[in-house]
């Protein structure tokens, strides 16, 4: 049977000879569904708390980045005298967040809906011209409806 199971088993012998076998495997069954329910709840979290982390990475690139791999960071540091051209990034979940942030002499440019990327994995700008970010300036990228948005308070 499954291990590390949340719910101790029940004496199903027991169940067996006071109630019966169909009595017995009725309730075998809810006990196996409920243990089976808790395991992906278990899973649904640490998925969910591995998403949440608030992973830091920091990248130097000096060439265009397209189909950028952010790694699952939710914050990205650009340290690079280059100027750069990002066209898009993976793994694009719905309602995920990316912060970015330049702390090098170089530019950052998001690429408006540039075919240098897969579909899935453009950026649309909400002025629909590509957005720069100069030393010390930020952005935030928000996955919506099958594309990376820059995301804008008020």
């Amino acid at each position: 049977m499954a291990s590390n199971l949340a719910v101790e088993s029940p004496d199903f012998d027991q169940i067996r000879k006071e109630s019966g076998l169909i009595t017995s495997n009725a309730v075998k069954l809810l006990w196996e569904v409920l243990n089976y329910e808790i395991a992906q709840r278990r899973t649904g979290v640490r998925e969910a708390t591995n998403r949440l982390q608030g992973r830091a990475t920091a990248d130097a690139p000096t060439a265009a980045e397209d189909n950028l791999d952010t790694e699952g960071s939710m914050l990205w540091w650009y340290n690079t005298s280059s100027s750069v051209n990002l066209t898009g990034l993976r793994h694009g979940v719905e309602g995920r967040i990316v912060f970015f942030h330049n702390i090098g002499s170089g530019t950052i440019t998001f690429k408006h809906q540039n075919a240098g990327s897969a579909a899935e994995n453009r950026i649309v700008t909400n002025d629909a011209g590509d957005l720069t970010l100069a030393t010390n300036e930020s952005a935030i990228l928000m996955y919506v409806n099958s594309r990376w948005r820059e995301w804008a308070a008020g």
